[in-house]
Order: structure tokens, then sequence, then C-alpha cells
């Protein structure tokens, strides 16, 4: 491009100082509404850039491209006082003559590529929003709070944050439970450790390829059991890594598959019915009901609702079968018995009849799930379902990297078994609440 625009002399040194960054300089400027003017070091240096498509070093300027950012200057050691800042980044575009074809921006490492935050300010903006309302945490900054943002923001910070925990250590027993999230189903892998049951992660998909990225970081001779929703992706996963362990669909999963059917009923048949929290109370054994008050209000609502009727009785007979020491002949003749006209349960019954080896095993198992086991899948499935939309890379930042891993050091190393699921219900809880009663995010 000829001469260059800037000298030396054109550096001031005391708002590069002030500014921070190690690989920008503040140019002088007497332009009032662009905030700092910078340009990257090297601009001032002899440093030939090497072409990414050929390794060249015969590149040149071929352009330079304007790139405007915001910027957070911390005003005191604890950082809670701080100062938003406008930068203008002169960013150069390099052409290589070696290859003639490439054209590439030079790199940078103080914020990522399309970002209109610094990485300063967009880990600031991300560590607010692993628990609250990303709209709420720009405007405790003053940035703007675009949705396009988001995703960008928060994947480098998870990044960051998954690189500093401990390797897993890997549990005997494991499970792959499906979770709900607003129309998805996301893989949440599950260790049991002395009767308490701990979250590890939760995938972004349940196909085989994802699952096994996770399943292969685990050490398969410490594997014995796998409970496993019966997805065929997830046990083809976990029969190529864990092909000694003992693979089972647990009466859990039949329980909470059935209770899902349920609630689809509940909510195409039961509309305007007269129980307070239906969806919990029309789902349970009717002798657990924990208000015997609403018995005769549920009768009532039943008596014009043939279907939903049908329906309920039906899954209470499931439920009072579980109740039992019951056999897979058990389950086949509910399985057959299903009302013709709720074909909602048809799903619940394939289960039974592609996956009855399984459920066998299950059986035949010498160590059967904690009591607790139940209660702490349905808590997390429920807690992850009743959050606030956002993409799932936020999702699985709030819930995984956002709360105390449980840890432990043998042989001078720490390892991790992941979040207590009592703990994990609570805080996805407490997140949501943040979010959804519209909390301000800040320092009282």
């Amino acid at each position: 491009m000829g001469k260059k625009l800037y000298t030396k002399e054109n550096i001031s040194k005391a708002e590069t100082e002030w500014l921070g960054i190690p690989e920008l300089v503040v140019l002088k400027t007497n332009r009032d509404d662009v905030g700092l003017e910078v340009v990257h070091r090297r601009y001032f240096e002899d440093e030939k850039l090497l072409c990414p498509a050929c390794r060249s070093s015969r590149t040149r300027c071929s352009k330079i491209v304007d790139r405007k950012l915001k910027d957070l200057l911390w005003l005191d050691e604890d950082h809670k006082t701080f100062q938003i800042i406008s930068l203008l980044f002169h960013q150069r575009y390099m052409r290589c003559d070696n290859c003639g074809q490439s054209v590439f921006p030079e790199p940078t490492e103080f914020g990522e590529k399309g970002c209109k935050f610094t990485n300063r300010l967009s880990d600031a903006l991300a560590d607010g929003t692993f628990q609250f309302s990303y709209k709420k945490v720009c405007q405790h900054y003053g940035v703007p709070a675009s949705t396009a943002s988001v995703g960008e923001v928060m994947r480098r910070r998870i990044q960051c944050r998954e690189s500093l925990l401990p390797p897993v250590r890997t549990p005997h027993i494991i499970s792959i439970v499906e979770v709900l999230f607003f129309g998805e189903f996301y893989p949440a892998v599950l260790g049991i450790w002395d009767d308490e049951v701990y979250c590890l992660d939760i995938l972004r998909d349940s196909s085989e390829e994802t699952c096994g990225a996770f399943l292969k970081t685990l050490d398969a001779n410490q594997v014995e059991t796998i409970y496993v929703d019966p997805v065929d992706s997830l046990f083809s996963a976990v029969n190529q890594y864990f092909p000694m362990a003992s693979i089972v669909v647990t009466d859990e999963a039949i329980k909470r598959y059935a209770r899902n059917a349920m609630l689809d009923i509940i909510h195409s048949d039961g509309k305007r019915f007269p129980v307070v929290h239906k969806d919990r109370r029309l789902t349970v054994l009717h002798k657990d009901l924990d208000d015997r008050t609403v018995v005769p209000r549920i009768k009532e609502g039943m008596k014009s609702r043939p279907r939903l009727q049908r329906a309920y009785n039906h899954h209470q007979r499931l439920l009072e079968l579980m109740e039992t020491k019951w056999s897979m002949e058990d389950l086949r003749t509910w399985a057959d018995q299903i009302p013709t006209e709720v074909d909602e349960f048809l799903a619940v019954g394939d289960i039974i009849d592609i996956f009855g080896e399984q459920l066998s095993g299950f059986l035949t198992l010498g160590e059967k799930p904690p009591n607790n086991y139940q209660f702490a899948v349905q808590g997390i499935c429920d807690a992850i379902k009743d959050m606030p939309h956002c993409i799932f890379d936020v999702m699985r930042g709030r819930c995984i990297f956002s709360i105390t891993h449980d840890t432990m050091e043998e042989n001078g190393e720490l390892w991790r078994y992941g979040i207590k699921s009592s703990r994990l219900t609570e805080k996805i809880n407490e997140i949501s609440a943040n979010i959804r009663e519209e909390r301000d995010y800040g320092y009282q």
C-alpha cells in the first residue's frame, strides 16, 4: 500500500499504558467520536506475517479495515468499579505474493473474530451470564445486549472454565439420561458414588459420535454397570467403549418415559382441569398425593375427560406394578393392555418390546440403583426443563461450569466426581429464578 499512515511518533505512550492491552498501541488523535484509535504493535515492526495457506513470508499489507470494539477497564483491584471505552482498531489485511490468492487479516489475541467486545469485556459478560440473564448483565456494563453475540461471548469462557476442571474420576456405575430442553433432547452423563448421584456433563446431542467422544475420556476398566436411556445411538456408543460392562435399562427410565407420555395427555386433554399443580398430582401414585383434599377434584375433573381418565388409570397401574417385584411378563401385559385411544403410551410399549433384554438385565443386577436415584434424575430433568430459553452452550455453561464440582485428591493428583445432584438442581433453580424474575446483576 506504499508508505505507512502512522509512524512511532504517532504513538501515545501514556494512553497505551493506560489501556493495558499488550498487543495494542494507542495512536494520538484529535477525533473525539471514536474513542481510542489503536493498531497492533507489529505495525511498527519489520515482522513478516506468514501466509496461512502456503506458509510463505512474502506478504504485504493489502488494505486496512476499521473494526469497532467495546472494551472494559477495571478501576480498582476488587473489580467493582469499571469504565467502558470504545476502540477503533485499524486492522491490516495481508496479501500473499507467493500463492497470489490468499488475503488474510493480521491475527489478534485481544478479541475473537467477529465479536464487537474485547476478550476482557467478553469474559466479564460471560461470568455474569452464567447466573443472570445476558440482558441484565449487559445493562450493568452499559453495552448492547445482542442475542447474536451471546454464543461468541459464552463459548470462549466455557472453554476456559472447562480447561481448569480436574479430570473425571471414572465411577463404577454410569447413567446416561436424556433431558428435555425446549423441544430438544440432550444426554446428561451421571455417575454414582457411595449411593450419591453426580452430574459429569451434558452433551450437545445423542449421536454416537458425540457420546463416544465423552465416553472415551473415561477408564473403561473401572466401569461395571451403565444405565442407558432406550436410544439406539446411546446404546451403540456404550457398547463400543464399554463392551465388558452390564448395560441395562432401568425401571426409572420406564417410569420417566411413561410420565412424559402422561404429561402429553394432560396437556392435550386436561385443559382447565380443576386441580392446582396438575402435572405433578396426576403423575404420582394416587396413594402418594400430598393433599388428600384434591382426590374429589380429580374424580370430578375426570368425568368430562374420558380419554384422560383411561390414561390416568393405566398409568396408575404401571406405577403400582413398579412398586412390586415385577417381571418382564408383567410389563408386556401392561403394554398389551394400553387403551387403543391412548396412543401416547405406545412408545413405552415399544421400549418394553425392543429393549426387553436390557430390562431383563436390570432385573438380574446384583446392585440396584440407590434409593434416591429416581428422585435425583427427575429433579435434574425438571430443573433443566424449567430453565428460561437460551442456546445449548449457555444452558450447559450454567449447569456445568457455574456450580462447584466435588473433588478428591489421590496420589497427589486432583480428580472430580462431578456435581452432586441435589446441589445441581438447587443451583439451576436459583439461576432460573435470577433470570425469570429479572434480578439485577452487579455489586450491591
